[in-house]
């Protein structure tokens, strides 16, 4: 048992490290049987399938965002009254009914422009970048009859130009802090990391002491300053080593967030359970919000000079497949959680990008592949972003993936039995991640058809049941295993190790760390599997790794690699 004052001390870097290195082992939690969606989210679904699967004549074939104005160019065929409308993130261009925008095109053949800035009712400032814009045909009652997809900005000025921050190796480490052993950057070679950024624990409403002003779109917005130096320090300490950082946007429930009002205006109000929520896509005032924290950390982190640090990656959101726990937006069908979340990753890219043309943001799944981890399969939800994406135009989305074994108290990953090597696995963990690899490389999977889009597993780590010698070999055995699958497959990155230290905050007796629980009692030792990262990747990895040949089974690591015309 721990003494009191110990407890007490414990429970704070529990708490830290929760804050900002989060992930729940309780992840299979079967979804109720008694769940049912309301009607109209089960027509909006149906809808939704309906225009991804549809091929139409018309077609928005160009939209061009200058510094002042917005070109939007395209076709359309048939008879009747032609109109173009625009469609903001908050409304649904399947049902729409009052659009923000209609222009009504002089010939079958058009380009108009419009101003990019425009005021909406209740006069808030509105920036065109992140709408989407479609043809429809008037019908007699004065509705719309959708006749091409939407089409997102296929381009838009660049206002600053940082350079590019390469990965120098496939070593990561996930959810980055401020703590005593930031010399693991060093001793572990690091070359990528991710921070969790809590965007509901910084920003406000409201002015305030220790708060910086940020204007967007003609209403000004405040983050709170120690927080915003915290990141500043965390990400000038991983510069000066090299590292390219992935910022974790996040968003709590109101309740947790240090402005209860900005967190009500990003919670969404079907919010019903759940650690973490998405900012809400359904009101103008919500989105604008959104909006505007991500342009202050965009500007901040994408600075030439790097004052204060770069952001190289942005993961949007935390493991969207596992919907009610990690982006409780309600009990809503996969079509429709998936159009919400992808609305978010457009509103992303298209600010971020401004900032840094080298940037991507990064969709953020779980394990689950076609079996759902208590939510929806990843992998259709997945092809969802990715054919929604060719639909409405293509754009530099990537993947950052949580490639646990399915059952995460289990080290053995080697002996993961929903790993298959199948195109339509359970699972992908580090036993198949070929399955990920082939998948990437795949044409209809790339962007453009051409280019390979990036995947970190930015999150995933194995644990160690106990710290009894057997558990902690276990660990190390899993880790080198998993180092030479990864190092092994070039449609792999990079990993981020989940988590740094041993967390209570991990769920289900997970011991997840590379090191012991940062508390008087251990201090965050490291554990044999933070020996064998230390020398994945150099000249000693072959004389520390050998050791674990005979735990796992095998007589080399030549042959863990499947073939990809083997997997089918």
């Amino acid at each position: 048992m721990m003494k009191s004052g110990i407890r007490e001390k414990f429970c704070v870097a529990v708490l830290l490290c929760s804050m900002l290195g989060f992930m729940s082992c309780d992840k299979h939690v079967p979804v109720s049987e008694e769940q049912r969606y309301t009607q109209a989210d089960v027509e909006f679904d149906s809808a939704l399938k309906y225009y991804l699967d549809k091929s139409y004549d018309s077609e928005i074939t160009e939209v061009a965002v200058t510094g002042d104005k917005v070109r939007v160019s395209g076709t359309y065929r048939g008879t009747g009254e032609f109109w173009v409308v625009e469609v903001p993130p908050f409304m649904d261009v399947v049902r729409l009914s009052e659009p923000l925008t209609e222009v009504k095109p002089e010939s079958s053949s058009f380009s108009f422009e419009v101003d990019r800035h425009t005021r909406l009712s209740g006069g808030l400032g509105y920036d065109r970048l992140l709408s989407k814009w479609a043809i429809v045909r008037k019908t007699e009652n004065g509705g719309y009859d959708l006749v091409s997809a939407a089409h997102y900005a296929d381009s838009a000025p660049v206002k600053s130009h940082p350079a590019p921050v390469p990965l120098r190796n496939k070593k990561g480490l996930g959810g980055i802090f401020n703590n005593a052993y930031l010399t693991d950057f060093d001793e572990l070679d690091l070359g990528s990391a991710t921070l969790n950024m809590y965007v509901t624990m910084f920003a406000y409403l409201s002015e305030g002491p220790g708060r910086i002003a940020h204007e967007y779109e003609g209403r000004t917005y405040w983050f709170d300053e120690s927080h915003m130096a915290n990141f500043d320090y965390l990400l000038g300490e991983a510069g000066k080593r090299g590292m390219a950082v992935a910022a974790i946007l996040l968003v709590q429930r109101a309740g947790d967030a240090a402005d209860r009002e900005l967190g009500e205006l990003l919670m969404d109000d079907n919010c019903n359970g759940g650690t973490l929520t998405l900012p809400d896509m359904t009101k103008a005032e919500s989105v604008h919000c959104f909006a505007a924290i991500t342009d202050f950390l965009a500007q901040r982190y994408s600075r030439d000079d790097a004052a204060y640090g770069r952001i190289s990656k942005w993961i949007v959101m935390n493991e969207i497949d596992i919907a009610s726990s990690w982006a409780n937006i309600g009990d809503r069908p996969e079509n429709v959680h998936a159009d919400y979340y992808i609305k978010i990753l457009r509103l992303v890219n298209n600010i971020v990008r401004q900032y840094d043309e080298n940037t991507e943001v990064l969709a953020s799944f779980c394990h689950s592949w076609t079996d759902p981890a208590g939510g929806f399969p990843a992998k259709s939800m997945i092809e969802t972003v990715n054919k929604m994406g060719k639909k409405e135009g293509d754009y530099r989305w990537g993947l950052a993936y949580h490639s646990y074994p399915w059952n995460l108290l289990d080290p053995k990953c080697w002996a993961c039995e929903s790993s298959t090597f199948s195109m339509n696995t359970g699972c992908i963990s580090f036993k198949n991640l070929e399955v990920m690899n082939k998948w990437i490389y795949m044409p209809e999977n790339m962007y453009k058809g051409t280019q390979k889009r990036s995947v970190w597993l930015s999150e995933a780590g194995l644990n160690a049941p106990s710290y009894s010698e057997e558990d902690l070999v276990l660990q190390a055995a899993g880790t080198a295993y998993a180092w030479k699958k990864v190092a092994a497959l070039d449609g792999i990155d990079a990993w981020q190790w989940h988590n740094w230290f041993d967390n209570v905050g991990d769920g289900s007796g997970a011991l997840l760390g590379l090191r012991k629980f940062l508390d008087e009692d251990n201090d965050g030792e490291p554990k044999e599997a933070w020996h064998v990262f230390k020398a994945a990747g150099t000249d000693s990895e072959d004389e520390v790794f050998e050791k674990y040949l005979d735990v796992i089974g095998i007589d080399s690591w030549d042959g863990i690699i499947v073939p990809a015309d083997e997997i089918k």
